[in-house]
């Protein structure tokens, strides 16, 4: 690159820089994972009956590199990530990747580019990888494939929100996925089915979907692509207990600090949508991309219903100390930050 990247230029969405960046690719062929090389960004060739373009089988995981504050570049628990890529992978029927060769596979593409991570030490930009698993074989039968391309490219991004994060949500009559399904796992197929509600929210003023169970149509499960939380008035955190919904690495992570540096106590559960709506002082989202994400309103059966009691505390507190982690600004008891350079 000619010039460091302006963090103030970026947005979340795919640079221009990209075409210049390195791409780590793997394929599986032969019953076997062939080892991987890191090449120039590049298209890729694929049948018209390839299985992913048929059949979507497809996984894919999303973090970030980023500087720390203390001019490290670093991951935040890449191994949360690799667990779960291993996971989506025995439910697609793909062969997995093992965990640490998923790591160090990560690890291999960031220092390949380290020229594309925004020179940014206050969390605002970040160069966002996305590892991908491909079902590549062509076929015509719905069998799973016998061959596969892993591969990772990044990005340069900017912050998910440009503004202040709050966000207005609102409750959808579809559903994004069925229990013992494939909501709980980063399937390519779980997400164009948010598409069309998104774009019908944000045609209404709003910023995404929330998604309410299949069963009952009553209980939240996520928003397009983060974790709930509701505080409710009695000071208990809640959010969605796992099972059809995907196992947030942030999510977990809020959930340890709200446990033990803020001596919350934390529900996962069944949560309805009127305990959100009348039961709650504030509401928030979680995610790599948005890390933590406050919501102002909510609507629901043509009312819009404010869920903002709190004037979003608790959000920025936790926004703050999990931030302060990941930017080696507050000391790390759980060894999450993993430092590349």
């Amino acid at each position: 690159m000619s010039q460091p990247l302006n963090c103030d230029d970026l947005k979340f969405s795919l640079h221009p820089s990209v075409q210049d960046t390195k791409i780590y690719k793997r394929y599986y062929r032969d019953g076997r994972w062939e080892a991987g090389q890191i090449v120039p960004f590049q298209n890729f060739s694929l049948s018209p009956a390839a299985n992913i373009l048929n059949y979507g089988q497809g996984i894919f995981e999303g973090l970030k590199a980023y500087y720390s504050s203390r001019g490290k570049v670093v991951l935040f628990r890449p191994e949360m990530n690799a667990r779960r890529f291993y996971v989506s992978a025995e439910r697609l029927a793909i062969p997995p990747i093992p965990p640490e060769q998923f790591v160090e596979a990560v690890k291999a593409t960031v220092l390949a580019n380290l020229d594309f991570i925004p020179q940014s030490t206050d969390g605002r930009c970040s160069m966002y990888l996305r590892p991908v698993c491909i079902a590549t074989e062509p076929q015509l039968g719905v069998n799973a494939a016998q061959e596969y391309l892993f591969y990772i490219f990044g990005s340069p991004v900017g912050p998910y929100f440009h503004k202040d994060p709050v966000v207005r949500l609102l409750v959808t009559d579809v559903h994004r996925a069925a229990p013992r399904g494939t909501g709980d796992v980063k399937a390519v197929c779980n997400y164009a089915v948010t598409m069309r509600p998104k774009r019908e929210a944000k045609a209404k003023g709003f910023n995404d979907a929330l998604y309410l169970d299949p069963v009952h149509n009553r209980y939240i499960e996520e928003a397009g692509a983060a974790n709930v939380f509701v505080l409710l008035k009695n000071d208990v955190l809640v959010t969605p207990n796992l099972g059809a919904i995907l196992p947030g690495i942030t999510r977990d992570s809020i959930i340890t600090l709200a446990r033990d540096q803020f001596g919350l106590q934390v529900q996962e559960r069944e949560v309805s949508i009127e305990e959100v709506l009348f039961e709650s002082k504030e509401v928030f989202l979680t995610g790599t991309a948005a890390i933590v994400a406050s919501v102002s309103e909510i609507g629901w059966k043509d009312e819009v219903y404010s869920v903002n009691r709190n004037d979003y505390a608790l959000a920025r507190q936790l926004y703050q100390k999990l931030t302060g982690i990941q930017l080696q600004k507050e000391p790390d008891p759980y060894h999450w930050v993993v430092e590349l350079t």
